[in-house]
């Protein structure tokens, strides 16, 4: 592990001020951007710390699943957010919001979308994941964004299920651009989440809902149609007998 002085062609110190984050640590190796994150809120790091990787050995998504990162080829980032008291369910959809409008800014012509609980997808295919963990009175959030990766780069089991950015957009990104927008809109969707979605953040991931109205399976409840996203941040499925569930937690494929 490597703590490095420049990052993207500038010092991190650049990056911190243009950011306006109170502490920024770029590395060349991580095992995991959020351990490293988990650290920081030990030694008492503010809200807004951000941690990069330029590879992770060892990341992980939700329920333990693995989430590796070729030196370069994505982008590795933990922020810490603040989480005075129970921090709404609904977080993870926020940050999703984040990414996506942060990645359509740098590629205007590609079109995000989020898959409930924590997926960024693109015309059907994972661009990246979101894992929030709650920590001594922060949410470390880590993101896992596919940046630059070729169709080829991908192993048999995911060509067709998995792209990155760059390869969707047809054209390079900037990634100090991709961060610098990211930031900006985490500090205005997640410095004070209110306990529901606000009536416009509720449109918005509708618009965005990649899994409505298809046949899905969750691990919560079984098999159903997916018929949105409540403003907490429930899938709502309905049942074979015309019954909605909410569906709060475990994961979700579509059938």
């Amino acid at each position: 592990m490597t703590l490095l002085t420049h990052w993207d062609g500038e010092p991190v110190r650049v990056w911190a001020r243009v950011w306006d984050v109170p502490l920024l640590e770029a590395h060349d190796v991580l095992t995991s951007t959020n351990d490293r994150a988990r650290e920081l809120a030990d030694e008492g790091a503010p809200p807004f710390t951000v941690v990069l990787a330029d590879e992770q050995t060892a990341g992980r998504g939700r329920s333990g699943h693995g989430w590796h990162s070729a030196p370069g080829s994505g982008l590795c980032m933990s922020t810490l957010l603040p989480g005075a008291g129970a921090p709404p369910a609904h977080l993870p959809l926020l940050v999703g919001l984040a990414t996506a409008r942060a990645a359509e800014a740098v590629s205007p012509r590609v079109g995000v979308g989020l898959k409930w609980p924590n997926d960024l997808m693109i015309r059907g295919s994972k661009v990246g994941g979101i894992l929030c963990e709650r920590h001594h009175g922060v949410v470390i959030t880590g993101l896992g964004l596919n940046l630059r990766q070729r169709r080829t780069d991908f192993p048999p089991e995911l060509v067709g299920h998995a792209t990155s950015l760059e390869e969707a957009a047809a054209g390079a990104v900037s990634v100090g651009a991709l961060v610098t927008a990211l930031v900006r809109e985490l500090r205005s969707l997640c410095r004070r989440p209110t306990s529901v979605l606000r009536p416009e953040l509720h449109e918005e991931l509708a618009a965005r809902d990649v899994l409505r109205g298809l046949e899905v399976v969750t691990q919560m409840a079984g098999a159903g149609v997916a018929r949105g996203i409540d403003a907490d941040g429930a899938l709502l499925l309905e049942r074979a007998d015309g019954t909605v569930q909410r569906v709060v937690a475990g994961s979700v494929r579509p059938l």
